[in-house]
């Protein structure tokens, strides 16, 4: 018997939610963080069974728990983590108190609930009960639940490899943005994050001749720049199809049905594809994440010129957030969108990180998928790219293996993308509930 088959599931789920819900009650929003109160939050909760954890300020009310569960060597270790810190709310935006931990509906309601203190809490008790079960571990279990990992890591998992490369060492990761369930045509798909985006933040500059107000110049920095942050808004980058967009449509178009399987494997084809996200997908939310998986992506997000209003600024700045697909760097980049705007504005790169990529092909996606069929068997798992941001970008500074399982059953009508970040933040209480019992199957085939 399995140590998952001996495992009072009922008990197990109760006791996760219970410290799910005082996670959720801790006000994590970064900034400023104040994560520290959560780490030893979680400290306390695993001395109460004998683990000894540490706890690792990185500046002031800003901390890093890490503990560890020691095998025989015979493997290199597992990372278990997730960040602590949450995004900002609008709080007259929500239907309930967004830390509040609110049952409503089946749904757990609070800031967090998705991203991603359900994966903190998942991870700790995979730790909690390999260790109640005595288990032969093959390999060492490390958990961490890091600060900052929402403005780039910096007091978080960049924090920990930088100073602590040792506590946090491991073949594998497992964490966020990976797991959950999406339905297209009756079919209920279970994306695996293997790659991510790389982060390229830009600051472009242009100028002009300053002068009064009331004479208005067409060509004044200020107009430049709009017209730069117009172009870059809707002119696409070229397209290119990474492996992982390759067998991530591949998978999904075998399960589709007729014509949409051959629609949507035309996506790979630059001739067609942005006809049919404009055109023919019926989600455009859907079609937007589809469109940044397939091109280096540029956002204008900030724009800056002038102090006074009677003033023509001789200068102005915009700050792009751009996206790196896998294989491309941020020389790449710029150059591309030289193509759109020319030569003469300055371009800056003000902050960048590498597109993160592990395979598709190695065992650790057959143990996944194992899991989620024995409690989906109609499941259809396919590996993914996500276009957003994670701690895999510093995990893999040590060569591991990073990969987005945070295990989550979703109802057909509610979209991931949703949830994330979104007002009335929420999760299924019994996607929770799957999500611990898949994640600890898996673990458990991983180190014993």
């Amino acid at each position: 018997m399995t140590i998952s088959q001996g495992i009072n599931w009922d008990e197990a789920y109760e006791e996760a939610l219970s410290y799910f819900k005082g996670l959720i009650r801790m006000n994590t929003v970064n900034p400023p963080g104040n994560e520290k109160p959560a780490a030893e939050y979680l400290a306390e909760i695993l001395r109460k069974d004998g683990i000894e954890p540490e706890i690792i300020d990185s500046a002031e009310d800003r901390a890093n728990m890490v503990c560890r569960l020691s095998g025989n060597g015979e493997k290199k270790p597992l990372l278990l983590n997730g960040h602590l810190d949450v995004v900002a709310v609008e709080e007259d935006k929500w239907s309930v108190p967004p830390f509040d931990a609110v049952e409503k509906d089946g749904f757990l309601y609070g800031r967090g609930a998705v991203d991603m203190k359900n994966m903190v809490v998942m991870c700790m008790m995979c730790v909690l009960l390999l260790k109640r079960a005595g288990a032969e571990l093959k390999r060492d279990v490390i958990f961490c639940a890091v600060s900052d990992e929402e403005a780039g890591g910096e007091y978080g998992s960049r924090f920990m490899v930088e100073n602590h490369p040792d506590k946090v060492r491991a073949e594998y990761s497992l964490s966020e943005m990976g797991g959950f369930s999406m339905e297209m045509d009756g079919t209920r798909f279970y994306l695996v994050q293997v790659a991510e985006k790389g982060v390229c933040w830009l600051k472009i500059r242009t100028t002009g001749d300053p002068g009064h107000g009331s004479i208005p110049d067409p060509d004044s920095a200020l107009i430049k720049a709009a017209r730069i942050a117009e172009k870059l808004g809707q002119t696409p980058l070229p397209q290119h199809n990474t492996p992982a967009v390759i067998n991530f449509v591949d998978k999904l178009s075998a399960h589709l049905k007729f014509p949409r399987n051959k629609v949507f494997k035309r996506l790979l084809n630059p001739a067609f594809s942005r006809l049919i996200l404009e055109k023919v997908f019926p989600d455009k939310g859907l079609a937007q994440a589809f469109k940044a998986m397939l091109h280096n992506t540029t956002n204008p997000t900030v724009i800056r010129a002038g102090e006074k209003t009677n003033v023509i600024p001789s200068m102005a700045e915009i700050e792009v957030d751009c996206r790196l697909l896998p294989g491309h760097s941020s020389d790449d980049l710029v150059k591309e969108i030289r193509k759109v705007i020319g030569d003469g504005p300055e371009i800056e790169i003000m902050h960048a990180t590498n597109p993160t990529e592990a395979s598709p092909d190695d065992p650790i996606m057959g143990l996944m998928e194992e899991a989620i069929k024995r409690h989906d068997p109609q499941a259809v798992v396919v590996p993914n790219l996500v276009t957003g941001f994670t701690d895999a970008t510093h995990w893999k500074k040590l060569g591991t293996k990073c990969y987005g399982f945070s295990p989550l059953k979703l109802p057909a009508d509610v979209n991931f993308k949703n949830l994330f970040h979104g007002h009335d933040e929420r999760i299924p209480l019994e996607g929770f509930r799957f999500g611990l019992e898949v994640l600890f199957e898996t673990v458990e085939k991983l180190v014993t």
